[in-house]
């Protein structure tokens, strides 16, 4: 019973993991690709970016061929726990790939309140396909099935994702 658990643990830790990192919105086919902006050489200002599905902001600095990412706001109670998610794409042809690097608590409980078991420390894939004046796509691991004990992906499947300036 306890195995089916931890296999089953990773609902949680899954849904933060990517919601964290990608926002989880299924974007639009964009019709003109040729809108893209590309970054001017040299660094770009920061910005801070909502995903449209989660409401996570998060910082993103743009530096030659290499992109940035932290959430900026995390809770406070995970912020004193040391809770994280941090990106850097390097540009590939008309994208940037790279990873995300978290620190997110895992539960296996359910409920209102859920009992925190462990914290895992995770990297998945992530890439950014566009960044224009007014939103930056892209694709997120998500975690579909994950071992809150281990910390261990058991499957994962990439989702698209849709952000937008703060405004």
């Amino acid at each position: 019973m306890h195995r089916i658990w931890a296999k089953r643990s990773g609902t949680i830790l899954c849904a933060v993991v990517f919601l964290a990192l990608a926002g989880c919105s299924r974007q639009a086919e964009q019709p003109n690709a040729s809108a893209e902006s590309k970054p001017a050489p040299g660094k770009a200002p920061e910005k801070i970016w909502i995903s449209e599905t989660t409401g996570k902001e998060y910082r993103v600095r743009v530096e030659n061929d290499v992109v940035r990412v932290e959430w900026v706001n995390v809770t406070s109670d995970l912020a004193v726990q040391g809770a994280f998610v941090r990106s850097e794409c390097k540009r590939q042809g008309p994208k940037w790939v790279g990873t995300s690097s978290s620190y997110l608590p895992c539960t296996l409980g359910e409920g209102p309140k859920p009992k925190i078991d462990n914290w895992c420390h995770l990297q998945t894939k992530f890439e950014i396909g566009s960044i224009t004046a007014d939103s930056i796509t892209g694709q997120g691991e998500a975690l579909i099935n994950f071992d809150c004990l281990k910390c261990k992906i058991l499957k994962s499947e990439m989702k698209d994702f849709l952000w937008t300036p703060k405004e």
